[in-house]
């Protein structure tokens, strides 16, 4: 049997640093101490209800690749509700509240990935194994930063790994255009050389146009913290946030660019945010691979050939994002959940929904397969090529347990300076006292 044992040195470390104590499940199906059995195979003959709560699109993504039609139409007796909220933090905390109660769990909930150090190290208990399902051996064509990420210190994987983040670029060739800036993506990126460069083409932009260059210093700023090699945690699992030469100098450089104009000052996720993607209120937008069908689904196709991406400036690599179908142990449906998370996890389900212009592949196997993709609706753009070579140079960067809750607060203090004007400075030290109140 597979053992995750050997992809989760990364994820020992982080826990073993944060003395939490192990719960106990080994990572081979049916042998842990904590009495978990191996969940069966899903019987094809009785009608079963999956339910599924999600967020940020992840199974409409499925639904728009054909995914969840396809699996119905072999699995007849299967039914698939799902719902989902865009905003991350909102879904995390509606999660915690039903972890709380013990109650109210669907049989599917995704796990973003700044959420997989908690996840192992607090929640072993609630998630099943997927060592304890028949599809453990599909673990095998993840990357190891995708298992590692969700394996708890005793082996224990507590999700299906769904794609990865590999940023880029994105813009809207039609402002590009009207601005007396390049559009084509070969002649753009030859010109964003680096953060400087962009920035100043940025404001070329805005001189010229009077609107915003970019959506949000939020986004900027998790684009200059992708490329990094560590984020808020060092490798042994301590928090670094506050010392590190990551995440102030870009908190900095992103209030900077807020400061002097250059966003629409929109929040993520937000009603006038999805509405900005159509009406083109900025020029450019940091476009991890799964905002490729965030675009497309807010834009429209009224945009198709509007849009276009350009890899990152001196051949960076980052990554924001990626999650886990995470099945709870006490589903009643665990087996047939089991088997659907697999299915829209598998090789050919990741390549089939990246080559449909959405999510970025987890999946090795999938993405030998992808690299010559294009996207028509982004101008033709390489996107196979330029996400991938993305991930490819993405620094692996250590993940902590209160990664979410620092990012929340450091994003919600950058929105500060755009929306109401509190300075860097003021908005740095708000977030400080935050992060401080909530993690310590």
């Amino acid at each position: 049997m597979f053992s995750a044992r050997t992809r989760s040195r990364k994820a020992v470390l982080a826990v073993a640093a944060l003395g939490v104590a192990s719960l106990g499940l080994s990572a081979c199906g049916g042998t842990s101490s904590s009495d978990s059995e191996p969940v069966g195979t899903a019987d094809p003959n009785e009608e079963v209800t999956i339910v599924v709560d999600s967020f940020g699109g992840i199974f409409a993504n499925y639904e728009e690749a054909g995914l969840l039609d396809q699996y119905r139409e072999e699995h007849p007796n299967v039914t698939i509700e799902f719902s989902e909220v865009q905003q991350e933090p909102d879904y995390w905390t509606a999660l915690g509240t039903k972890l709380n109660s013990g109650s109210g769990l669907a049989d599917i909930q995704p796990i973003e990935i700044s959420r997989a150090a908690l996840v192992t190290s607090q929640q072993q208990d609630t998630w099943l194994d997927v060592n304890d399902t028949e599809f453990a051996d599909q673990l095998e064509e993840e990357t190891e930063a995708a298992v590692s990420n969700i394996t708890t210190e005793d082996g224990a994987v507590l999700g299906f790994p769904t794609d990865a983040g590999p940023m880029a670029i994105c813009y809207r060739t039609d402002k590009m255009e009207a601005a007396g800036l390049p559009s084509d993506s070969e002649e753009l990126a030859a010109q964003v050389t680096d953060w400087d460069a962009y920035e100043a083409l940025g404001q070329q932009y805005v001189d010229a146009t009077g609107q915003a260059w970019t959506d949000t210093a939020t986004g900027y700023y998790r684009l200059l913290t992708s490329v990094e090699p560590v984020r808020n945690y060092d490798e042994e699992g301590n928090p670094t946030w506050d010392s590190n030469d990551t995440v102030k100098p870009s908190f900095d450089r992103a209030a900077a660019v807020a400061a002097a104009g250059l966003t629409a000052g929109l929040e993520q996720f937000s009603p006038a945010w999805n509405t900005a993607m159509s009406t083109g209120d900025f020029a450019t937008i940091a476009c991890p691979a799964w905002m490729l069908g965030y675009i497309k689904q807010q834009a429209g196709e009224e945009n198709a050939g509007n849009w276009s991406a350009i890899p990152l400036p001196e051949d960076l690599g980052g990554n924001w994002g990626g999650s886990y179908l995470a099945i709870p142990r006490d589903s009643e449906n665990a087996a047939a959940a089991a088997d659907l998370a697999a299915f829209l996890t598998s090789a050919e389900a990741e390549a089939t929904e990246f080559e449909a212009g959405l999510a970025f592949p987890s999946n090795t196997v999938a993405q030998e397969q992808i690299q010559d993709v294009t996207d028509e609706y982004f101008s033709g753009a390489p996107i196979g090529e330029i996400f991938s070579t993305s991930a490819q140079a993405a620094p692996a960067q250590p993940l902590g347990v209160d990664d979410g809750a620092i990012d929340v607060a450091l994003t919600e203090a950058l929105v500060t300076v755009e929306a109401n004007g509190v300075s860097p400075e003021e908005a740095w030290q708000n977030a400080s006292s935050t992060i401080e109140d909530q993690v310590g």
